[in-house]
């Protein structure tokens, strides 16, 4: 059984069925689902889907209500698994971004593949793959690879 991290890119375009991305992602999280695989969420990816989410159309968002929003992450947090924040996370965050020299936002992005390896998650599905650092053990997937 494979598990998967869901980056906020792809909970974004999942919960929005007016994404031209929508099928692409349902497609691939239906696929991971059918094939025994499992899906989690984590606190940071619900807190960086939610400044998208009810951030101004005009300024790179969805234009959300609040209203809106809670019910999005409801649903999310009822169809997939949320990791839980643990104190081992900065230990393994820091190690990471000190030895791979990471600076500025891919902080973010490196925090949830600290996640990841502290939870034993092995990949990660993402629209952004080139945002990741390589390491060992983790594999960042783009859904396209889930095209039939």
């Amino acid at each position: 059984m494979t598990n998967y991290l869901l980056d906020t890119n792809i909970i974004l375009r999942f919960t929005d069925s007016d994404s031209i991305e929508y099928n692409l992602i349902n497609n691939a999280i239906s696929q991971i689902l059918v094939e025994g695989g499992q899906c989690f969420i984590t606190a940071q990816v619900i807190t960086e889907f939610w400044v998208v989410a009810t951030r101004p159309i005009n300024v790179n968002g969805l234009g959300w209500t609040v209203e809106k929003t809670e019910q999005a992450v409801q649903m999310l947090l009822n169809q997939f698994d949320l990791l839980e924040e643990t104190p081992a996370i900065f230990p393994q965050w820091l190690s990471l971004v000190t030895s791979h020299k990471i600076s500025g936002k891919r902080t973010h992005d490196v925090r949830i593949q600290a996640v990841m390896l502290t939870h034993n998650i092995s990949h990660l599905l993402t629209l952004n793959p080139q945002d990741f650092v390589a390491i060992e053990g983790l594999e960042i997937i783009h859904p396209n690879s889930f095209s039939s």
